[in-house]
């Protein structure tokens, strides 16, 4: 359909007037002051906080730590005060390596007793026996676990010690005497509740009763197993 006479001068027209008018104020100026509703609100809260800390700061620092700097200056001279900021600040990085020693220790512990887990019966047996023997009571407790299930690994009662949780676990075994030996484990490792010497008994003699309870399930869940694969 052929296009209207004038209908391209009209459009020209239009986009000139358009621009005429973009090109004047107030669409060339920026706004001299941008909208904050919040202004007056963060104002009050700074001048509160400078009222309620920073004059007082103020107070201290003149009628106390200036007094203190002049008289161990004057004390002391400059050279001494040097010495002793280099003791200060050698007191500081000694404390500081302390902290971090103490905490690389914490931490090593635990990733000590997951190494641990990860090896066979045998090697937990002689980690639990050496912790008890070293009064390590908490340690000793948490292998006798690691042990435990082990050792119900081993004889097919549970699939795998690692990816199960305590109430999974709890629903395989179905014995009122594991139930306790997770309980107490729970309690001692994640509740950080001290164990004592008869926590280490009660593991030992928990895990022997619960091993010969459960001697014959292994055999019996293999060989459903198997006569459900063969039909």
């Amino acid at each position: 359909m052929p296009e209207a006479p004038g209908a391209s001068g009209f459009a020209a027209e239009a986009r000139h007037q358009a621009a005429r008018i973009l090109s004047r104020p107030p669409y060339t100026q920026k706004p001299s002051r941008f909208p904050d509703p919040l202004a007056g609100v963060l104002g009050a809260i700074g001048r509160a906080f400078v009222w309620v800390f920073a004059h007082p700061l103020y107070w201290l620092l003149r009628h106390i730590g200036r007094p203190i700097f002049h008289f161990s200056f004057s004390a002391l001279g400059a050279g001494g005060w040097i010495v002793a900021s280099i003791l200060a600040l050698g007191v500081g990085i000694l404390v500081g390596v302390v902290l971090i020693r103490r905490r690389s220790r914490i931490s090593a512990r635990p990733t000590a007793t997951r190494t641990i887990a990860m090896e066979d019966p045998a090697d937990l047996e002689l980690a639990a026996q050496a912790a008890e023997a070293e009064g390590d009571n908490e340690l000793a407790v948490r292998l006798r676990f690691q042990l435990g299930l082990a050792r119900l690994q081993a004889h097919g009662v549970i699939p795998d010690r690692f990816t199960m949780t305590s109430h999974q676990l709890q629903r395989i075994v179905r014995s009122p005497v594991f139930d306790n030996l997770a309980s107490r484990h729970e309690s001692i490792t994640y509740a950080k509740q001290k164990a004592s010497a008869d926590d280490v008994t009660s593991a030992r003699d928990g895990w022997g009763q619960l091993l010969n309870e459960t001697q014959g399930r292994g055999h019996d869940r293999a060989r459903r197993e198997t006569a459900g694969t063969t039909r």
